[in-house]
């Protein structure tokens, strides 16, 4: 199994008022992900499903990755991506889908240390935000995972205006 770790995209400000769970993209967050996801495809990468968060910037960041990569199912809202939660929880949850190859959107400090908990690294791993990480599991294990890439968006973004 693959599993490809994302970070959401750039997300407006908190507003007076306004819950944290309620912040929406920006303009900026949701080309970056549009971005992203375009070259993961063009890279040759496919996704079976996309499991997010379900904080609004999380599910708009997933929904592009899914619309993107052609992915037919809909987003499946995880509220162990929701930072705090438990990582055994998380992973049984993600090889319970029965896929392949599994896009999972979160946040930070959550996503860099389950990144560094499923390689066996005693620290997290910083995720800037639309940062991908891939991980690679040669059974359906929840131990033994092993990084393959991360790349993060500026190389991308940087190689897209050469």
């Amino acid at each position: 199994m693959l599993l490809y770790l994302v970070r959401h995209a750039d997300a407006e400000s908190k507003k007076p008022g306004m819950s944290d769970f309620e912040r929406e993209l920006t303009e900026l967050g949701r080309e970056t992900t549009e971005k992203m996801a375009t070259a993961l495809k063009r890279m040759g990468l496919t996704i079976d499903i996309v499991v997010s968060s379900p904080l609004v910037r999380a599910v708009q960041t997933a929904g592009i990755f899914r619309k993107v990569m052609g992915v037919q199912s809909d987003v499946v809202k995880l509220s162990e991506l929701i930072p705090g939660s438990d990582f055994e929880e998380l992973i049984e949850i993600i090889f319970s889908l029965k896929a392949e190859n599994v896009l999972a959107v979160g946040h930070e400090p959550h996503i860099g240390e389950f990144l560094g908990w499923l390689i066996g690294l005693k620290k997290p791993i910083e995720f800037k935000k639309n940062t991908v990480a891939c991980v690679e599991f040669s059974s359906l294990s929840i131990s033994g995972g092993s990084l393959k890439w991360l790349i993060h968006p500026d190389m991308i973004l940087n190689l897209s205006e050469r």
